[in-house]
């Protein structure tokens, strides 16, 4: 064996070495970042499964048994059925009218010649700047006028309208990287515009879907201060507002609390790890090329 070869093979594993430190020193920001997320989670869980009574004398303490009557008595207890119902309906119905009202102004904003299309883009971008919720009185005036206060239809139509900005923006960012050769084709086979638009263009979005759903429903599941201000009625009162209620009832069950926590962002967690993987590149292509 020459001397050469030697020296290779002692850089070889040094080279490698350098390589996995390099990897890690990248990574470390994402590794911290994680570890704040999921820390507070792993607390909120672990509380919730402990009783009143053992997080009194020890409230940072690994509990020393799992109980889930916490959960029992945080779904029985009061109106959190009808409200965790009231969430499901009102994200649902919102996530749908999002995606089918920004796909469709996407792409008539992005195919659409001339100036008109981007002026209504730079129409619906300004929706990302001035804050929908500055607004909220003169709409509940107009809202109180047509009957829709202290109703899921009315509280839906103004989650849509305050969340079509960013989906507009992310539809049409991923719209342009879409080959218009491809429409072209089927216009030539006979098909019409929605027609196109259905089973050839919409298909292809599915990251930008995926995006704007989970976006969308992060934002309505969570919201309260629409439900604050178009709800009154307990029966028609969303997740958000119910447990501040329930809190002022129990505040000093605290595990009580932290079970209702875990249960209202179940659902998005369970969202978010099933569309995950087509989230970020999702929201890269509508933020790049938009």
């Amino acid at each position: 064996m020459t001397t050469l070869t030697k020296t290779r093979m002692q850089r070889r594993p040094q080279g490698q070495a350098a390589r996995h430190a390099g990897d890690i020193a990248r990574l470390l920001p994402a590794i911290v970042w994680a570890a704040l997320i999921l820390v507070p989670i792993v607390f909120l869980i672990l509380i919730s499964l402990r009783s009143a009574q053992s997080y009194a004398q020890a409230p940072l303490a690994f509990p020393k048994s799992f109980d889930v009557q916490n959960y029992i008595d945080a779904w029985n207890q009061g109106t959190l059925p009808s409200a965790f119902v009231n969430n499901l309906v009102v994200t649902g119905a919102s996530v749908v009218g999002v995606v089918i009202l920004a796909s469709f102004a996407a792409y008539g904003i992005v195919r659409w010649s001339g100036r008109t299309g981007n002026r209504l883009y730079v129409y619906f971008v300004l929706g990302l700047i001035v804050p929908f919720q500055l607004g909220l009185p003169i709409l509940f005036k107009l809202w109180a006028q047509i009957g829709l206060v202290d109703s899921l239809p009315g509280i839906i139509l103004v989650q849509i309208g305050a969340n079509l900005p960013l989906a507009v923006f992310l539809y049409s960012g991923f719209l342009r990287s879409v080959p218009v050769e491809l429409e072209e084709a089927a216009r030539i086979d006979g098909a019409g515009d929605l027609r196109i638009f259905v089973s050839v263009v919409f298909p292809l979005l599915r990251p930008a879907t995926a995006t704007v759903v989970i976006l969308t429903a992060i934002t309505v599941w969570n919201d309260l201060i629409v439900s604050l201000f178009f709800l009154s009625t307990p029966t028609n009162q969303t997740l958000p507002l119910t447990i501040i209620g329930f809190i002022s009832i129990v505040s000093s069950n605290q595990p009580l609390i932290f079970a209702c926590g875990v249960i209202a962002i179940l659902p998005i967690i369970v969202l978010f790890v099933l569309l995950q993987r087509f989230f970020m590149s999702g929201i890269t292509a509508g933020a790049l090329r938009g």
